[in-house]
């Protein structure tokens, strides 16, 4: 096809996609990318290896962009791609928790109590989306393996820009892609409802973790209170120093107090119930009483008379 839209603008190379035809647009539809290397404001040790991508379309995905750089423009291989929105919301893939199967059988070393908060940030309710759908306008930050990568697929996408070459966005993965349309939606509603096991053993591990974090807190405290400061001074933290032999003495006393008041529990039982036996006497005999009281007024009703 012939070009009829510039090659650069604002610095950023034009890469025109044709979007293959759906059922309800039957015809190819043109989509421009807007690449150039990634210069954040605030420094980043994989920017020197990153595209950054403007104006990504809505179904994208890290299998697309991989298809697009390795495949249709036979250039780099990507490492990952981070996608963001349009909002300023970011999403991509999160780095799996780590497995305690790992450890197992290994001398762990403590953990901080930062490490265990990344940790608990890194568990998450399973996902009811297994494909997302990105905002108009939504960019991506695209790395490579290394900087090379990243330069051999800009010059690609130049040559591609430039003799017009036809890529269509998406050719020869689809099989490699979760469907869309109504499929997507039962989809949706089926992952809605997760496995009980799945989501106890997510339960589980969170607070696992959580454990652990909340000893690690306690611990670090204990030990900042331990060490002098530039003055030779120690700060005093609030909490006991912990002794075990105090704590079993306690937990002691606690249980021979915990027999005692159970003597005490039995003799106020049987104090309660002798007393509500004398409250049922009296209301017997208060009964009884005005009982008599109505039986001698009706004995005494037809004597009386009027003088």
């Amino acid at each position: 096809m012939g070009r009829d839209y510039p090659l650069n603008i604002s610095g950023y190379t034009v890469l025109p996609l044709e979007l293959p035809p759906l059922p309800s647009l039957p015809k190819p539809a043109t989509h421009f990318l807007y690449l150039q290397p990634h210069q954040p404001k605030i420094p980043d040790p994989a920017a020197a290896r990153s595209l950054f991508i403007v104006n990504v379309p809505i179904t994208s995905t890290e299998i697309h962009f991989r298809h697009l750089f390795g495949i249709q423009l036979s250039a780099g291989r990507v490492e990952s791609v981070r996608f963001h929105e349009a909002s300023g919301k970011e999403s991509g893939a999160v780095a799996p928790a780590p497995n305690p199967d790992h450890t197992r059988g290994k001398k762990r070393k403590r953990e901080t109590a930062e490490e265990l908060e990344k940790q608990l940030e890194t568990i998450q309710l399973p996902h009811t989306w297994d494909r997302e759908i990105h905002t108009p306008g939504a960019h991506a930050v695209v790395v490579f393996v290394d900087k090379p990568s990243m330069e051999t697929s800009l010059k690609a996408a130049k040559k591609a820009a430039k003799s017009a070459s036809k890529i269509v966005w998406g050719e020869g993965i689809e099989t490699r892609l979760p469907p869309l349309g109504l499929q997507r939606y039962e989809n949706h509603i089926r992952l809605k409802y997760p496995p009980k096991e799945d989501l106890l053993r997510m339960v589980n591990e969170y607070m696992t973790i959580y454990d652990r974090l909340e000893q690690a807190r306690a611990r670090e405290a204990t030990a900042g209170g331990q060490v002098p400061d530039a003055d030779g001074f120690i700060t005093v933290v609030k909490g006991p120093k912990r002794n075990p032999d105090r704590e079993e003495e306690l937990k002691a006393l606690a249980e021979k107090q915990k027999d005692r008041n159970k003597g005490l529990e039995d003799f106020y039982r049987f104090q309660m119930r002798e007393r509500r036996k004398e409250k049922q006497n009296q209301l017997v005999k208060q009964f009884e009483a005005d009982k008599k009281k109505v039986e001698e007024m009706k004995k005494r009703r037809g004597k009386i008379r009027p003088e």
